[in-house]
Protein backbone atom coordinates (compact mmCIF):
# COMPACT_ATOMS: atom_id res chain seq x y z
CA UNK A 1 0.00 0.00 0.00
CA UNK A 2 0.99 3.68 -0.14
CA UNK A 3 1.25 6.09 2.76
CA UNK A 4 2.17 9.73 3.00
CA UNK A 5 5.44 10.89 4.60
CA UNK A 6 6.08 14.49 5.51
CA UNK A 7 9.48 15.84 4.47
CA UNK A 8 11.31 18.29 6.74
CA UNK A 9 10.53 21.15 4.33
CA UNK A 10 6.85 20.53 4.50
CA UNK A 11 6.49 18.73 1.19
CA UNK A 12 4.56 15.56 1.20
CA UNK A 13 6.10 12.60 -0.51
CA UNK A 14 4.27 9.41 -1.35
CA UNK A 15 6.24 6.31 -0.51
CA UNK A 16 5.43 2.73 -1.33
CA UNK A 17 5.33 0.35 1.56
CA UNK A 18 5.20 -3.35 0.95
CA UNK A 19 3.15 -5.00 3.65
CA UNK A 20 4.06 -8.39 4.92
CA UNK A 21 1.35 -10.76 5.91
CA UNK A 22 1.43 -12.68 9.14
CA UNK A 23 3.92 -15.46 9.26
CA UNK A 24 2.54 -18.93 8.94
CA UNK A 25 3.77 -22.40 8.52
CA UNK A 26 4.97 -23.27 5.06
CA UNK A 27 2.61 -25.22 2.91
CA UNK A 28 3.69 -28.75 2.40
CA UNK A 29 2.51 -28.65 -1.21
CA UNK A 30 0.14 -31.22 -2.53
CA UNK A 31 -1.28 -33.66 0.04
CA UNK A 32 0.73 -36.77 0.59
CA UNK A 33 -0.34 -39.39 -1.88
CA UNK A 34 -1.71 -42.67 -0.68
CA UNK A 35 0.53 -45.55 -1.49
CA UNK A 36 -0.72 -47.98 -4.11
CA UNK A 37 -1.04 -50.68 -1.48
CA UNK A 38 -3.29 -48.47 0.67
CA UNK A 39 -5.45 -47.48 -2.30
CA UNK A 40 -5.99 -51.07 -3.32
CA UNK A 41 -6.76 -52.09 0.25
CA UNK A 42 -9.47 -49.42 0.31
CA UNK A 43 -10.82 -50.70 -3.01
CA UNK A 44 -10.84 -54.24 -1.66
CA UNK A 45 -12.78 -53.15 1.40
CA UNK A 46 -15.35 -51.37 -0.73
CA UNK A 47 -15.83 -54.35 -3.01
CA UNK A 48 -15.98 -56.74 -0.07
CA UNK A 49 -19.08 -54.89 1.13
CA UNK A 50 -20.92 -57.00 -1.46
CA UNK A 51 -22.91 -54.01 -2.67
CA UNK A 52 -21.19 -54.16 -6.04
CA UNK A 53 -20.42 -51.42 -8.53
CA UNK A 54 -23.64 -50.04 -10.08
CA UNK A 55 -24.16 -51.16 -13.66
CA UNK A 56 -22.06 -54.32 -13.32
CA UNK A 57 -22.96 -57.88 -12.44
CA UNK A 58 -24.23 -58.34 -8.87
CA UNK A 59 -21.70 -61.07 -7.99
CA UNK A 60 -18.89 -59.85 -5.76
CA UNK A 61 -16.37 -62.29 -4.32
CA UNK A 62 -13.58 -62.19 -1.73
CA UNK A 63 -10.80 -64.61 -0.96
CA UNK A 64 -7.37 -65.33 0.40
CA UNK A 65 -4.41 -67.53 -0.34
CA UNK A 66 -1.01 -68.61 0.89
CA UNK A 67 1.57 -66.91 -1.34
CA UNK A 68 4.97 -68.42 -2.13
CA UNK A 69 7.92 -66.80 -3.94
CA UNK A 70 10.02 -64.87 -3.58
CA UNK A 71 9.23 -65.19 0.15
CA UNK A 72 6.31 -66.84 1.98
CA UNK A 73 3.18 -65.03 3.14
CA UNK A 74 -0.51 -64.40 2.62
CA UNK A 75 -2.66 -62.63 0.04
CA UNK A 76 -6.17 -61.15 0.14
CA UNK A 77 -8.31 -60.54 -2.94
CA UNK A 78 -11.66 -59.13 -4.01
CA UNK A 79 -13.41 -59.03 -7.35
CA UNK A 80 -16.61 -58.23 -9.19
CA UNK A 81 -17.98 -59.96 -12.26
CA UNK A 82 -18.61 -57.60 -15.18
CA UNK A 83 -19.37 -59.94 -18.08
CA UNK A 84 -20.64 -63.47 -18.63
CA UNK A 85 -20.57 -65.44 -21.86
CA UNK A 86 -20.98 -69.18 -22.53
CA UNK A 87 -17.20 -69.45 -22.84
CA UNK A 88 -15.95 -67.23 -20.00
CA UNK A 89 -16.85 -65.22 -16.91
CA UNK A 90 -14.91 -61.96 -16.66
CA UNK A 91 -14.28 -59.94 -13.49
CA UNK A 92 -12.27 -57.02 -12.21
CA UNK A 93 -9.96 -58.10 -9.40
CA UNK A 94 -7.60 -56.53 -6.85
CA UNK A 95 -5.16 -58.34 -4.58
CA UNK A 96 -2.73 -57.39 -1.80
CA UNK A 97 0.12 -59.61 -0.63
CA UNK A 98 2.37 -59.53 2.41
CA UNK A 99 5.25 -62.02 2.44
CA UNK A 100 6.96 -61.94 5.82
CA UNK A 101 8.89 -65.25 5.92
CA UNK A 102 12.17 -65.93 4.14
CA UNK A 103 13.68 -69.36 3.60
CA UNK A 104 16.44 -68.28 5.98
CA UNK A 105 13.81 -68.05 8.73
CA UNK A 106 13.05 -71.75 8.19
CA UNK A 107 16.50 -73.12 7.44
CA UNK A 108 19.42 -70.80 8.08
CA UNK A 109 22.33 -71.55 5.77
CA UNK A 110 24.32 -68.44 6.60
CA UNK A 111 23.10 -66.23 3.74
CA UNK A 112 21.61 -62.81 4.50
CA UNK A 113 17.88 -62.91 5.27
CA UNK A 114 15.53 -61.23 2.84
CA UNK A 115 13.32 -58.46 4.16
CA UNK A 116 9.55 -58.24 3.93
CA UNK A 117 7.75 -58.11 0.58
CA UNK A 118 4.61 -55.96 0.17
CA UNK A 119 2.67 -56.24 -3.09
CA UNK A 120 -0.49 -54.82 -4.65
CA UNK A 121 -2.00 -55.65 -8.02
CA UNK A 122 -5.14 -55.01 -10.01
CA UNK A 123 -6.45 -56.38 -13.25
CA UNK A 124 -8.83 -58.81 -14.91
CA UNK A 125 -9.66 -62.45 -14.22
CA UNK A 126 -11.20 -64.82 -16.78
CA UNK A 127 -12.89 -68.02 -15.60
CA UNK A 128 -12.94 -70.53 -18.47
CA UNK A 129 -15.32 -73.39 -17.63
CA UNK A 130 -14.14 -76.91 -18.28
CA UNK A 131 -17.10 -78.57 -16.57
CA UNK A 132 -19.87 -77.55 -14.17
CA UNK A 133 -17.51 -77.45 -11.19
CA UNK A 134 -14.06 -76.91 -12.73
CA UNK A 135 -12.57 -74.01 -14.66
CA UNK A 136 -9.27 -72.71 -15.93
CA UNK A 137 -8.35 -69.26 -14.64
CA UNK A 138 -6.40 -66.56 -16.45
CA UNK A 139 -5.33 -63.36 -14.70
CA UNK A 140 -3.45 -60.31 -16.00
CA UNK A 141 -2.95 -56.69 -15.02
CA UNK A 142 -0.59 -54.21 -13.33
CA UNK A 143 1.50 -54.84 -10.24
CA UNK A 144 3.60 -52.89 -7.73
CA UNK A 145 5.72 -54.27 -4.93
CA UNK A 146 8.27 -53.11 -2.38
CA UNK A 147 11.16 -55.42 -1.58
CA UNK A 148 13.23 -54.78 1.54
CA UNK A 149 16.48 -56.06 3.00
CA UNK A 150 18.37 -58.50 0.76
CA UNK A 151 15.45 -59.54 -1.49
CA UNK A 152 15.29 -62.86 -3.29
CA UNK A 153 15.25 -62.96 -7.11
CA UNK A 154 15.35 -59.18 -7.75
CA UNK A 155 18.43 -58.85 -5.48
CA UNK A 156 18.09 -55.08 -4.94
CA UNK A 157 15.68 -53.46 -2.46
CA UNK A 158 13.24 -50.84 -3.70
CA UNK A 159 9.89 -50.24 -5.36
CA UNK A 160 9.11 -52.18 -8.54
CA UNK A 161 6.30 -51.70 -11.08
CA UNK A 162 5.20 -53.71 -14.08
CA UNK A 163 2.67 -56.25 -15.26
CA UNK A 164 1.63 -59.78 -14.32
CA UNK A 165 0.00 -62.77 -15.93
CA UNK A 166 -1.20 -65.96 -14.31
CA UNK A 167 -2.64 -69.34 -15.21
CA UNK A 168 -4.49 -71.54 -12.74
CA UNK A 169 -7.29 -73.96 -12.04
CA UNK A 170 -10.38 -73.46 -9.89
CA UNK A 171 -12.78 -76.05 -8.47
CA UNK A 172 -16.14 -75.27 -6.91
CA UNK A 173 -16.30 -77.24 -3.66
CA UNK A 174 -19.70 -75.98 -2.46
CA UNK A 175 -22.41 -73.49 -3.35
CA UNK A 176 -20.35 -70.54 -2.12
CA UNK A 177 -16.74 -71.76 -2.02
CA UNK A 178 -14.15 -72.52 -4.66
CA UNK A 179 -10.41 -73.12 -4.53
CA UNK A 180 -7.41 -73.85 -6.70
CA UNK A 181 -3.74 -73.18 -7.53
CA UNK A 182 -2.22 -70.52 -9.73
CA UNK A 183 1.24 -69.83 -11.15
CA UNK A 184 1.90 -66.24 -12.16
CA UNK A 185 4.84 -64.31 -13.59
CA UNK A 186 5.57 -60.63 -12.97
CA UNK A 187 7.70 -58.62 -15.38
CA UNK A 188 8.85 -55.55 -13.48
CA UNK A 189 11.37 -52.73 -13.40
CA UNK A 190 12.78 -51.02 -10.33
CA UNK A 191 11.61 -47.41 -10.14
CA UNK A 192 14.05 -44.72 -11.37
CA UNK A 193 16.44 -47.24 -12.89
CA UNK A 194 15.34 -47.29 -16.52
CA UNK A 195 14.11 -50.42 -18.24
CA UNK A 196 16.14 -53.17 -16.60
CA UNK A 197 13.55 -55.91 -16.30
CA UNK A 198 13.20 -58.67 -13.73
CA UNK A 199 10.94 -61.72 -14.01
CA UNK A 200 9.46 -62.88 -10.71
CA UNK A 201 7.43 -66.11 -10.36
CA UNK A 202 4.76 -66.51 -7.69
CA UNK A 203 2.50 -69.37 -6.57
CA UNK A 204 -0.88 -68.96 -4.86
CA UNK A 205 -3.54 -71.38 -3.69
CA UNK A 206 -6.78 -69.38 -3.78
CA UNK A 207 -9.75 -69.95 -1.51
CA UNK A 208 -12.70 -67.84 -2.73
CA UNK A 209 -16.13 -67.10 -1.30
CA UNK A 210 -19.01 -65.74 -3.40
CA UNK A 211 -22.60 -65.13 -2.20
Amino acid sequence: MREKEREPGGAIETAEVVGKGPRGSKSSGSPEKLSMATAILLASAAMAGCTGIPGLDDEVYVGGSPSVLPNIGLALEAGQVFRRTPKATWSFEVETTYQFLDDEDISNDGNPSAGSWVQAQGGVKALLPRSDARSWTVRFGAVWFRAKGEPNIVQKPGDYVGGYGGLGFETRISEHWSMGPELSLMVVSREKTGFNLDVVPQINWHLIWAP
